[in-house]
């Protein structure tokens, strides 16, 4: 008997519940997943997987995208009235103008300041900080960086022009040198 006759005589016997519980058998759920696991399987079930969650998303879309949507744009662009726009506009404005106008003002004082402390003014604006007290500790430390750097400079140019007078050597002095020591009564050294 070949495979096409067995197949005829199993059709004789397709609604009794033998055929129906022996080839029932032969397809188990555990049986269905490894096939599916396979090349060949998911081939087979990857376009009714691609339709089932196309739909899906689309249901999602429909149901939540437009609102997220919406709520990012008013997040990100609140609706304001023209009127609002404008009052924001006219405050930066003027918060504006008043950081000019302290600016100014501590300019000033820290260049009378500067003055005081025959500091170089040219510096000025370096030091105005965003406050009176902030401007005043810069160039209270400017002015002691300032001193120091002088002093130190000044100390070093001493030390290279000194004249160290010989020690033993006395000359003579001559005659106007004399004359002079005379009449001041300054004592004259060489």
């Amino acid at each position: 008997m070949d495979f096409n006759e067995a197949l005829q005589q199993l059709e004789q016997f397709k609604d009794t519940d033998e055929y129906k519980n022996y080839f029932g058998g032969l397809i188990t759920p555990d049986r269905v997943k490894e096939y599916l696991s396979t090349d060949e399987g998911k081939k087979i079930i990857q376009p009714d997987m691609d339709k089932y969650f196309n739909k899906g998303l689309e249901t999602w879309k429909a149901n939540n995208l437009d609102k997220l949507v919406n709520d990012e744009l008013t997040k990100r662009n609140p609706s304001t009235d023209p009127k609002d726009i404008e009052l924001a506009q006219m405050k930066a404005q003027l918060e504006a103008m008043q950081k000019e106008a302290l600016r100014k003002d501590l300019a000033n004082k820290a260049l009378k300041i500067a003055n005081e402390k025959k500091l170089p003014t040219e510096l000025i604006d370096f030091f105005i900080g965003d406050d009176e007290e902030t401007t005043n500790n810069n160039i209270k430390n400017f002015e002691k960086i300032f001193n120091t750097a002088v002093s130190s400079s000044v100390d070093n140019k001493i030390k290279d022009n000194t004249h160290i007078p010989p020690a033993d050597k006395t000359e003579p002095l001559t005659g106007v040198e004399q004359a002079f020591q005379e009449m001041t009564g300054l004592k004259i050294t060489q």
